[in-house]
């Protein structure tokens, strides 16, 4: 894949992943329970006036609307799994989790779309050779660093 720019910390992330998504309506995001949620309702604040939803694992039947509260974002009562834009985050491609290649590439004929981005960290896309099997409109992929001190 081709670099379009680089993208730096927590706002660079929001700021980007809302331009790739500016024109579109309905964002679905496919992530693994627990790990990916929380960075779903993350991405899915600076564009929270749009429809959005969360699909755990592959089970397009469970998806649930995120939505705006008080509280942040949180996740809904149930919607379909069809959008504009889907996203895939990387916990869906690492290791423990179990999702093969085959196995997403299956899912996603499954569910309309639009446009696929993939959000990743640390470049486990590319490293479970997801960039090259999978249909990707946009992949973001995130590099952490950090300390910890006492």
């Amino acid at each position: 894949m081709d670099k379009l720019q680089d993208v730096k910390g927590l706002g660079g992330m929001l700021n980007g992943f809302r331009d790739m998504v500016r024109d579109d309506r309905k964002i679905v995001f496919v992530g693994s329970p627990g790990f990916c949620t929380p960075f779903a309702l993350f991405l899915g604040y600076p564009v929270r006036e749009k429809e959005l939803a969360f699909i755990p694992g592959l089970s397009k039947e469970k998806a649930r609307r995120i939505i705006a509260t008080e509280y942040g974002m949180e996740l809904g009562d149930a919607t379909d799994a069809d959008a504009d834009v889907l996203v895939i985050l990387g916990g869906m491609a690492m290791p423990k989790i179990g999702v093969r290649t085959e196995e997403m590439s299956d899912f996603l004929t499954k569910i309309k779309y639009k446009k696929l981005i993939g959000v990743c960290f640390m470049s486990i896309f590319e490293k479970a050779g997801w960039c090259q099997a999978l249909p990707f409109d946009f992949v973001m992929n995130m590099i952490l660093e950090g300390e910890l001190s006492k």
